[in-house]
């Protein structure tokens, strides 16, 4: 048996393009990886396969689709594993949970059958799974540009910060799709991130905000709840629907979850944090 943590991401900046011929968007992003809640997920042998997950159990879970690609990777029938994930990332939120999860679900059954592919054959396998997946192999702070699987090192700040889901799922193909009826964004300024969290504010950016006020427009009540908090931004995460709400410094976050479980009964606070890269 052999246990991963799957832990959740950011987009710092999410710049959407138009939808292509192959029915993508092009993006850039700057993604983060956060320390603090994670999925559990365990991989063990068994006698055939199953992967077990609160809500989303068998082949329609992601890293049902991870093992499939662990396989074509190898170039060898592997025996069956059992993978159990012990959700706390929230569903259809924008954190990557299903992704990461993917990602940890790669890791633990190489680890565990010794196939030792490295993480370059790794994540060519976990881009057959998803577009965020290859990087939670990386993790650290990655720009993404392409669908999102095409990863160069970046640099980012350490900031302390607070994930808020409130219980309203957005599926990213509707949130796209908002996208494809609103106005073109503001081109990209190319501007570097700041040299800390300080600027942060100012620079970060997620194209899909707007579309997906359109299809929850109560998030506009969270946004500005968690503004008022002290959020320095309070930023969506992906394409919803939680936001990352960040701060300079732990207690300036710890204050602002604690307003948050007061003043939000119903969502799921959670504290995080970004140690920075350089």
């Amino acid at each position: 048996m052999v246990e991963r943590w799957a832990y959740p991401k950011v987009n710092l900046r999410l710049l959407v393009g138009p939808v292509r011929a192959d029915g993508y968007h092009p993006l850039r992003s700057l993604m983060v990886q956060l320390d603090g809640p994670a999925d559990r997920v365990t991989v063990s042998r068994a006698d055939a396969r199953s992967v077990t997950c609160a809500g989303i159990d068998g082949p329609a879970n992601l890293a049902w689709k991870a093992l499939d690609a662990l396989e074509a990777e190898a170039g060898e029938v592997l025996p069956p594993l059992a993978v159990d994930i012990h959700k706390v990332l929230p569903s259809q939120a924008g954190v990557g949970g299903g992704s990461s999860d993917a990602a940890a679900t790669l890791r633990a059954a190489d680890q565990l059958l010794g196939l030792n592919l490295g993480p370059d054959r790794l994540e060519r396998a976990a881009a057959a799974v998803g577009s965020d997946v290859p990087f939670f192999i990386r993790g650290g702070a990655q720009w993404a540009t392409g669908r999102g699987e095409v990863l160069e090192p970046a640099s980012a700040p350490a900031f302390e910060c607070v994930i808020v889901a409130p219980g309203v799922g957005l599926s990213t193909p509707a949130v796209y799709a908002a996208f494809d009826s609103l106005p073109d964004p503001e081109p990209d300024d190319l501007a570097p991130p700041p040299a800390d969290a300080a600027g942060l504010a100012a620079w970060c950016r997620n194209d899909l905000w707007a579309p997906a006020q359109t299809l929850a427009p109560q998030l506009i009540d969270v946004h500005e709840a968690l503004t008022a908090a002290g959020a320095s931004p309070a930023l969506l995460c992906g394409s919803g629907s939680a936001f990352c709400a960040i701060a300079p410094a732990a207690a300036a976050a710890d204050a602002i979850a604690a307003r948050a479980s007061r003043d939000m009964p119903g969502t799921q606070v959670m504290r995080a944090r970004f140690a920075g890269s350089p």
